[in-house]
């Protein structure tokens, strides 16, 4: 039972086949089981789930109307306000911190009929591809406890993989929802920008207002397509005050038939050298689509790599730098003098980042506008574009200084922020992105590739992330986590 999908277990709830009460009783008695090993869900409200979920079984009992969501018991990313619960975002600083209300995408689930019994854990200030911290420690892989599930959605991706939730909410400016969907064999969406409301998450502080700053959105994670296609249904809708005068409907897929469909495949990249088994199961994948019936071309976008990263880089560091301390922004304005132009280390690049002016950056935002009109016209020949979600599968924790940090690929030793280089294109560009199961490797790990799609046209890339799970197979249960 714990490892239907989602709106599989909705719909059994719905036909009085399954009690919400029965199954958040599951789940809990999963929790209890398999989390002392990964501890990736770090907060439980058990006992006020448990009265919503007896309100939800008398509502279907009553025939009263129902929503989407309805009776389905689910965990919270930490990253996330929820009423009543502790809400820390991975900042020893807000470890008492509990809110008055739910954030805004937070209610539009319960609103929808969700009812959240746990958080999940997170870096501090979500601002790590490893998830860690110093209130509640290090969560684990299902499928390596030796290795990080990723981040910053970390505890959401490892909570789904091993069944003690059957959807999660995370967040994603630098892959936070998409790696560590492909580290834990997940699917995971980073929509469109700014349809998912981000109002309450944290950070910023608690009090503070999270909207608008052109880069971050919030986003599903699930163990199916149309988990992720229910959940944005009940996602999209307008943020803050813009509620009063807006709405939001996503255009419908452009096709749902594989033989309709366009494929452009980018599966490595010199500038960003990819694990030679992640590119070989991406042009697994785009093989076996084609001999479905789609139209499959081997092709990058009509940039490079480096140009794409050097815009992303310099509208990312700013933000992540704010509010950094005083004396860090003083050293890394005296190193962005000094390193030469054509350095694009992550040291080099933070630099440039912590010192850009404004006036500058808006030089930047006008590059970044012409590339998305570049990818506007690519997507005119194109659907979708499949590309690597990291540069790795699955890594062995790592908690040592940033710069102490390395990855291993092909034998080499490379830059660890160098893992969230192809997360960036998409979120440089506002475009939606779907991380899609493919296989494993041949130690068994996990691998996805993302589905990225023209702007506001999420359902395509939903639409296209079902194609692949019908010819690769879709989610699988880590080793181990097996329901006897």
């Amino acid at each position: 039972m714990i490892y239907k999908n989602a709106h599989e277990l909705i719909d059994l709830i719905k036909k009085k086949e399954l009690s919400s009460v029965e199954l958040l009783e599951a789940l809990l008695k999963r929790v209890e089981k398999v989390n002392p090993d990964l501890n990736a869900v770090v907060q439980l409200d058990a006992e006020k789930a448990l009265e919503k979920a007896k309100q939800a079984d008398k509502d279907v009992a009553e025939g009263k109307e129902l929503g989407p969501l309805h009776g389905l018991p689910m965990t919270i990313k930490d990253a996330y306000s929820v009423e009543g619960v502790v809400s820390t975002g991975g900042n020893p600083l807000w470890k008492e911190h509990v809110p008055e209300k739910n954030a805004e995408a937070v209610q539009h689930l319960v609103d929808a009929g969700a009812i959240v019994f746990g958080k999940t854990n997170v870096p501090l200030n979500s601002a790590d591809i490893q998830s860690y911290n110093d209130i509640y420690g290090v969560t684990n892989n299902p499928w390596d406890h030796e290795r990080t599930p990723g981040g910053s959605s970390g505890g959401s991706a490892a909570s789904l993989a091993s069944g003690m939730s059957p959807l999660e909410l995370g967040s994603d400016i630098g892959g936070s929802i998409r790696t560590p969907a492909h580290f834990c064999g997940l699917f995971g969406h980073k929509p469109s920008y700014n349809i998912v409301s981000e109002v309450g998450h944290l950070p910023p502080p608690p009090g503070h207002i999270s909207t608008g700053n052109g880069l971050s959105v919030g986003g599903p994670l699930a163990r199916s397509p149309e988990d992720i296609e229910i959940a944005m249904d009940v996602l999209a809708k307008p943020q803050g005050q813009d509620s009063l005068a807006w709405s939001v409907k996503l255009p419908e897929a452009r096709t749902e038939k594989i033989e309709e469909i366009r494929i452009a495949v980018w599966p490595e990249e010199e500038y960003a050298e990819v694990d030679s088994e992640i590119s070989s199961l991406i042009r697994q994948t785009a093989s076996d689509l084609k001999s479905a019936g789609a139209t499959v071309e081997e092709v990058p976008p009509p940039f490079t790599f480096k140009e794409s990263d050097d815009v992303y880089s310099k509208l990312l560091n700013p933000l992540m730098l704010a509010g950094a301390p005083e004396e860090t922004l003083k050293q890394l304005d005296q190193l962005a003098k000094e390193v030469k132009d054509d350095d694009m280390s992550s040291l080099a690049k933070t630099a440039r980042g912590a010192s850009i002016m404004y006036r500058d950056w808006v030089v930047v935002n006008a590059r970044r506008q012409y590339m998305r009109q570049q990818w506007k016209e690519f997507f005119t020949k194109y659907d979708v574009i499949l590309a690597p979600v990291c540069v790795v599968p699955a890594f062995k924790h790592s908690h040592g200084p940033y710069q102490a940090r390395y990855l291993t690929i092909n034998g080499k030793d490379c830059e660890y922020w160098n893992s969230t280089l192809w997360a960036g294109p998409a979120v440089m560009a506002n475009l939606p992105s779907t991380s899609t199961p493919i296989g494993l490797t041949e130690s068994g790990l996990p691998v996805g590739l993302q589905v990225t799609g023209p702007f506001l046209e999420d359902k395509t890339c939903i639409a296209v992330s079902k194609m692949i799970r019908d010819v690769r197979g879709g989610f699988r249960i880590p080793l181990g986590y097996e329901i006897e």
